[in-house]
């Protein structure tokens, strides 16, 4: 009876410390991830979130690392960015990006679009989904300062992403 006693009395604090080593996991994972993402924000290009659904914590532009982001004429630059789908498996992105220019709107041209499992470009990450595409810079853009104007959405039409970036268009 006594060594019934001293089992179950082990056995209760073999449980005690496997309960308090999972709090405690999942308190450094969540912390770890916190981290993560504050560093992500504080290397991503500053961008104006223009109504996304889910949330972007990292946004690259191929060779601007100031705003506005310095675009050439006949250039095909990648856009990067990285995005919480909230565990939604987001696999489909079709892109609608616009120029804007003094309230003028021009759309641009990306690659590839529709971005899907056919083109490796959603990818998962450990902190959700980021995706990569290629905006041109057409030839008969105006050398002005504008903004580019970028929204993604799903099979659906149901915007998921859109953000927009200050811009100068150089020959």
């Amino acid at each position: 009876m006594y060594g019934a006693f001293i089992m179950g009395y082990y056995l209760k604090i073999l449980l005690f410390i496997c309960a308090v080593q999972q709090i405690a996991g999942g308190t450094l994972k969540d912390t770890r991830d916190a981290v993560y993402n504050k560093y992500l924000s504080l290397r991503s290009l500053p961008f104006e979130d223009c109504g996304s659904l889910y949330q972007v914590s990292y946004l690259e532009i191929e060779s601007c690392t100031t705003l506005p982001c310095s675009m050439a004429r006949k250039a095909t630059i990648k856009v990067t960015v990285r995005f919480d789908d909230n565990g939604n498996g987001v696999s489909f992105l079709k892109h609608e990006v616009r120029w804007v220019f003094n309230y003028i709107k021009t759309t641009a041209a990306i690659t590839p679009d529709p971005c899907d499992g056919d083109h490796g470009c959603i990818e998962s990450a450990s902190d959700g989904k980021a995706y990569w595409a290629n905006v041109y810079v057409n030839e008969t853009l105006p050398v002005m300062k504008g903004s580019m104007l970028w929204e993604s959405k799903d099979a659906n039409d149901q915007n998921l992403i859109c953000f927009q970036v200050p811009v100068v268009i150089t020959v």
